[in-house]
């Protein structure tokens, strides 16, 4: 038993010479789109807004780390509207997410420098939404109501993103793309002339900048 405890506690201050922890924040932007079933001719959403929040980062080992973040995004897509005399008018919808996704992380340093890639999952919460069109030439929006019975608040999914960080005496700053897809609904299909699909699809770009608090020596392992 004295044996067991001991083989822990050595473990346990093995891993700690690895240890670094990170909090920071971060900004960024999303490029979005909705797939529907059925098909609907969609349009990619850019220009809405940047995202923006805090992050932390955990790492016991050397090559292996926890990453989460909580951050306010917009997302959503763009739409022709079937009316000949309106032209390339175009409907916009806008979501406005908190959202929070939580990656395992692997990382390859070369000194300074580490590469990292991050999967996990996310889930976000539809805090208000906005919609328009450009048929004066510059979109009009206006916020909706929102439906409970129509419009799902909870989205769900995976993320994945590759990045690359940089170490200085006073923090670490790092840049990342990232890809995402939904699981859940944006709407219930269950409200009359709602779509049986509408997940998410999107792309983003993000940097950030991060404190250590712990292991400044560990950077050289």
């Amino acid at each position: 038993m004295k044996h067991k405890v001991l083989l822990i506690i050595l473990l346990f201050f093995a891993f700690e010479g690895f240890s670094q922890t990170y909090v920071g924040v971060k900004g960024g932007y999303t490029m979005s789109d909705i797939s529907f079933t059925p098909f609907q001719n969609t349009k990619t959403l850019f220009a809405d807004g940047f995202d923006y929040g805090v992050v932390f980062r955990h790492f016991n080992l050397k090559h292996f780390g926890f990453q989460a973040e909580l951050y306010k995004v917009n997302r959503g897509y763009r739409k022709p509207i079937d009316v000949a005399e309106l032209g390339d008018t175009l409907y916009k919808r806008v979501n406005t997410y908190m959202e929070l996704p939580m990656f395992m992380q692997v990382r390859f340093r070369l000194k300074q420098l580490a590469f990292h890639l991050n999967v996990g999952p996310y889930i976000a919460y539809l805090i208000e939404a906005s919609e328009g069109d450009n048929s004066t030439s510059d979109y009009m929006m206006s916020k909706i109501s929102l439906n409970t019975l129509r419009d799902n608040r909870l989205d769900y999914g995976l993320l994945g993103g590759v990045g690359l960080n940089v170490d200085f005496k006073w923090g670490t700053i790092y840049a990342e793309g990232r890809f995402g897809y939904g699981f859940g609904d944006m709407q219930k299909h269950t409200y009359p002339d709602m779509p049986k699909q509408s997940n998410a699809i999107f792309q983003s770009i993000n940097v950030g900048y991060l404190f250590r608090f712990r292991g400044a020596n560990s950077v050289k392992n």
